[in-house]
């Protein structure tokens, strides 16, 4: 039955005109009743707020499945070496399990291992400074010889220089991406991803062949929330998205720490108000390690 399940959702994500909301209503639907055709899934009441709506629904999962093959989505997958794993898998992170809305399927190219480590969320402003930089390249270090696994959003600015950072210091790191894992963007990045789908881990939530839309961001950081057990933010102005992952580890009890900077410039605004509302002030790595040993111990 499990592998019943796990088919229907992955076909379910395949499709990509579900909700994050509407996924996890469907995976207790088949839960509840595995045998349940796509059609009476979406038909069933509950998962709509009204039948008409769930009937628009139905429309639009046909529209798509006259237009594309979901059998060569699938292989589409093995030929690009791209694994799968469901919410209802063993190897699914408990932590991520845990937050709201968790991603019902994850693809991923990569050693999944690094879900299983210690990990650190590191993320900021995507108009880095070389104040961020010199920040990056001082902490990354001592993160990367500890064996924290780093975690960010493989955006421009502070997360493609966490990333390179931890590469380049023998570490581990993740990036959870807002397109699908064969789309590269920011087009800047393009060899860093191909370097981490090979060597480090790269997931996300969308299929293959999902483009970047301005709300898969704000979702993908609840994920790298999600997988960290404490996140660190770098850089960050007033408004910053990077301010919604840290907002995301609050909700989840998560650790959140912040470095300091100029009070008198707008870039470091958001960081300087996450530690005036509570959040640990870094200094260096050993900030971070002081509050972060005795959950790190039992990993």
């Amino acid at each position: 039955m499990r592998k019943l399940i796990r088919n229907k959702l992955i076909i379910c994500s395949l499709v990509n005109v579900f909700s994050a909301e509407e996924m996890v209503a469907i995976t207790i639907a088949l839960i509840n009743d595995p045998q349940l055709a796509l059609e009476d899934m979406i038909l069933r009441k509950g998962i709509w707020q009204n039948y008409n709506t769930a009937c628009k629904k139905l429309d639009a999962v046909k529209k798509v499945l006259e237009i594309e093959d979901i059998n060569r989505k699938m292989e589409k997958l093995q030929q690009t070496g791209t694994k799968v794993c469901t919410i209802i898998d063993e190897d699914y992170p408990d932590e991520l399990k845990e937050i709201y809305l968790p991603p019902v399927v994850v693809y991923f190219q990569g050693s999944w291992e690094l879900t299983k480590g210690k990990r650190l969320g590191i993320v900021g402003s995507r108009q880095i400074t070389e104040y961020g930089k010199n920040v990056i390249a001082t902490i990354t270090p001592a993160v990367a010889r500890a064996g924290i696994i780093t975690v960010s959003g493989l955006a421009k600015g502070v997360d493609r220089e966490v990333h390179e950072q931890t590469i380049k210091h023998k570490g581990a790191t993740i990036a959870v991406i807002g397109t699908g894992l064969d789309q590269f963007y920011p087009a800047e990045n393009r060899e860093l991803q191909k370097v981490m789908l090979k060597t480090q881990l790269v997931l996300s939530e969308y299929p293959l062949g999902v483009g970047p839309q301005r709300h898969h961001f704000p979702m993908r950081n609840r994920i790298i929330a999600g997988l960290s057990q404490g996140v660190l933010v770098v850089e960050a102005k007033e408004k910053s998205g990077s301010l919604i992952t840290a907002n995301v580890a609050l909700q989840e009890n998560r650790e959140v720490f912040a470095v300091p900077g100029n009070i008198l410039n707008a870039a470091y605004k958001g960081t300087n108000q996450l530690i005036q509302a509570g959040a640990k002030a870094v200094l260096s790595f050993e900030d971070i390690v002081c509050e972060m040993t005795g959950f790190w111990q039992k990993k």
